[in-house]
């Protein structure tokens, strides 16, 4: 849009209740002498769409008056990547396929408006059928991770449903089928009573010559002859699915001629249930069926088109700063204040997309209120750390006098595993203080010259990750700041509607285990200054008459950073927020702000590293956890026993190497073309000179069509292989040291290190192609 008028431009990228198209009254008419507004003849419905094509994901704005604003001076989002696929590997748009969609939405209203997640699926599908057949590249940047995350589990659901249509259809077809049989049986045999026995004539006669009474069949039998109709295959795949792990799909169907009787057992726990509808008792197996059949579906749908999946900058357990959206207003470097920028966040479903997630839901030992992974083919991660620990202590043991850190290498998966880090592990993730003040304390404090001086009265409330899947921070909120129209109590009924009790299983109380597709690829900057959590603060007079009854919007007090080699900063900002567009500008540019207060935090379980900027450190290495992906799976403790050497419990070994030996480490230094085994020495974390005069130095700000700055990164790298099916499995991360959020999809190294790997899965999966 290159509109200039903020009222037209904020109304019109707003979105009404439910995530409606906003509704705007039209400017006619004359002057509304009451309230100096122009009346309104009609009402006029602003209606967005996302573009379409490979344009449409190629720039944020390009052109418009909002460009020159954006974080880093550049929008561009796509345009280099494309640009590098083409020069570098050949593709073109014969090959490359953009899925746009409107970021100011959920998943489920994308899907519900537009269609989204349906013709993402076809789309796929016909990219891959003119592609002769062979699976592509998904590639997903930001929050477009959290929407692909949706994509598969919603295709999950999909595919259940369509298998539940087509069982339902057959069970129909049968129904109708054994009516007619019957119904011709019971005709056969009044005509054959009076007509005697007729050769080839459907049904036998006794050697008296009269037809037998038909048979009333019982509902099990009536079941077990249903059941004994269905596809073959279905109980073997419900066995190999959930019984023995393979996280690509079964292309070998086992030979079991059982089949038939595994069902009736099936089938027997019912037996004895009292009930005089045997259609309903087979609907409810059906339904079962469904979810068997529709999984393996889905796999295999995830091996003929997905070949792997590259995320950059993956909020993979969300973010804080959207909270602060909602909370009071994020213009995320637009021209806007910060109340207009909350008003469009409030009217987005898109912010519910990225809430924080514990990272206790990603254990199997998750306490109460957290549903924890799931466990249907993985062991849990707390399993995998006494063997870890043990392997340890035998090497210490044969080098006496020696210290060996299992973890020293791996300090985020140490984080995770060992030091169970959380959102507010080291400080309040958010945390509201009220200050109640008689009036003699207001008037002491108005009159200090410490702004620190503080009444008798305070009270606080934290919040951690557990309080905004459920949106109990947003109803805390809305008790705790009176505001007119109660906007954060409809967020909360917005996150409910959408994640809770939509189409779609809740996502967001749980973490994302590594998706089941052959490779996967995750990268993204790191030790860049990054928004951690937030202290909203809130100063009453006891006594005092107000003007009206409402307290206003919350205000952030203080922000908590993380920066470079983990270190924790909390900032006290007593600035005002920008009121207009013109105040916005000038804060931007730097007019009139005040310095903000400083302080290191002493952190209890530093992390060791910063975010990109957007997304925290917590959120983008949760990736590390998919390198374990491999010993998981046989580990899972259906099928290999806990003990401590690592054992099946059928006595044959499975590997002779721990979690953290099947993980390659490597790394690049800062300037250099070489990748060196190991980890290496810590990566100078300074940001480069945005502008410097030598392309080696830029950070994009000068070169929005792809950078040429070299950083410095770590590379981690584990492979896996199904014991059912022999097909291999990998799994990379790699992390580039000082480099900002968007800058994962234009410099030029990353990708060429993101690509790399990509093109030597390539090459052993597909030679010929190669």
């Amino acid at each position: 849009m290159a509109t200039i008028d903020p009222d037209c431009w904020i109304g019109c990228l707003s979105l009404g209740l439910n995530q409606t198209d906003q509704i705007l009254k039209a400017r006619r008419g004359g002057k509304d002498g009451k309230n100096n507004t122009t009346k309104s003849n009609g009402d006029m419905r602003c209606k967005l769409r996302p573009d379409e094509g490979l344009d449409a994901i190629s720039s944020l704005a390009p052109g418009s008056v909002t460009s020159e604003f954006l974080v880093g001076g550049t929008n561009t989002v796509y345009a280099w990547l494309t640009q590098w696929l083409a020069d570098n590997l050949g593709y073109d748009v014969t090959s490359l396929l953009g899925l746009p969609y409107d970021w100011r939405l959920s998943p489920d209203v994308m899907e519900e408006r537009d269609g989204f997640l349906t013709s993402t699926r076809y789309r796929i599908e016909a990219a891959v059928k003119s592609n002769g057949g062979i699976p592509g590249i998904m590639v997903a940047h930001s929050m477009g991770n959290a929407v692909f995350r949706y994509f598969l589990e919603w295709l999950r659901l999909e595919m259940r449903k369509e298998t539940l249509e087509e069982l339902m259809e057959g069970w129909e077809r049968r129904k109708k089928s054994q009516s007619q049989a019957k119904h011709k049986q019971q005709k056969d045999a009044s005509d054959s009573s009076n007509e005697g026995h007729r050769s080839g004539w459907v049904g036998e006669t006794s050697s008296t010559g009269t037809p037998p009474t038909p048979t009333e069949h019982s509902p099990q039998e009536r079941i077990t002859a249903f059941a004994s109709g269905l596809k073959s295959g279905i109980i073997d795949t419900f066995m190999k699915t959930y019984f023995e792990e393979n996280d690509h799909v079964h292309e070998d169907i086992f030979e079991d001629n059982d089949h038939e009787s595994n069902i009736q057992e099936t089938y027997s726990q019912i037996k004895d249930e009292a009930t005089n509808d045997a259609d309903d008792l087979l609907r409810a197996q059906l339904v079962e069926l469904s979810k068997i059949e529709g999984d393996t579906k889905w796999l295999q749908w995830l091996h003929n088109h997905i070949w792997t999946y590259v995320g950059l900058s993956a909020p993979l357990i969300g973010a804080v700063n959207p909270l602060r959206a909602v909370l009071s207003g994020e213009n995320m470097g637009l021209p806007m204040s910060e109340d207009d920028a909350r008003k469009l966040e409030l009217s987005f479903g898109s912010t519910n997309n990225v809430v924080p997630i514990s990272t206790k839901a990603g254990f199997c030992d998750a306490p109460d209120g957290l549903a924890g992974a799931d466990r249907t083919k993985l062991a849990c991660l707390e399993e995998l750390i006494p063997e870890i620990e043990l392997a340890a202590k035998k090497q210490r043991g044969n080098k006496r006098g020696t210290k060996h850190d299992p973890w020293k290498d791996f300090p985020a998966l140490k984080h995770f595993l060992i030091d169970r880090v959380d959102w507010d592990t080291n400080f309040p993730m958010i945390q509201a203080a009220v200050e109640k003040c008689t009036p003699g304390e207001k008037e002491k404090k108005s009159k200090a010259e410490n702004t620190n001086h503080q009444c008798h009265n305070r009270s606080a409330v934290n919040f951690s990750a557990r309080d905004a899947p459920n949106g109990n921070i947003f109803e805390q909120f809305n008790k705790i700041w009176n505001e007119k129209d109660v906007p954060l109590q409809i967020k909360r009924d917005q996150l409910l509607k959408s994640y809770w009790h939509g189409p779609v299983g809740n996502i967001l109380n749980t973490t994302w285990d590594r998706p089941h597709i052959k490779h996967v690829v995750m990268s993204y900057g790191v030790d860049v200054p990054t928004e951690v959590g937030y202290q909203y603060f809130k100063s009453e007079t006891i006594g005092e008459v107000k003007e009206d009854e409402y307290d206003g919007t919350p205000r952030v007090r203080t922000v908590i950073w993380e920066e470079a080699e983990g270190k924790i900063v909390e900032e006290v900002d007593d600035d005002e927020a920008p009121k207009s567009l013109t105040d916005a500008i000038t804060k931007k540019i730097g007019w009139g702000k005040k310095k903000s207060a400083r302080r290191v935090i002493n952190a209890t379980k530093p992390l060791g590293h910063s975010g990109d900027g957007t997304i925290p450190y917590l959120s983008l290495s949760w990736a590390h956890t998919w390198l374990l992906h491999a010993t998981r799976a046989m580990r899972h403790s259906r099928i290999a026993g806990s003990e401590s050497d690592g054992t099946q419990r059928d006595g044959t070994r499975i590997s002779d190497k721990h979690a953290l030996n099947n993980i390659v480490i490597s790394h690049r230094p800062k300037g250099e073309n070489e990748w060196i085994v190991g980890a290496g020495a810590p990566e100078e974390t300074d940001v480069p000179n945005a502008k410097a005069d030598d392309d080696l130095g830029d950070t994009g700000t000068a070169h929005p069509h792809g950078t040429k700055y070299k950083p410095g990164m770590i590379r981690y790298q584990s492979k896996g292989r199904s014991r059912s099916t022999g097909n291999g499995y990998t799994t990379a991360v790699i992390e580039a040291i000082g480099v900002e959020h968007k800058e994962t999809t234009r410099n030029y190294d990353i990708l060429a290190a993101v690509f790399s790997d990509v093109l030597k899965n390539l090459h052993d999966d597909y030679p010929e192609l190669v």
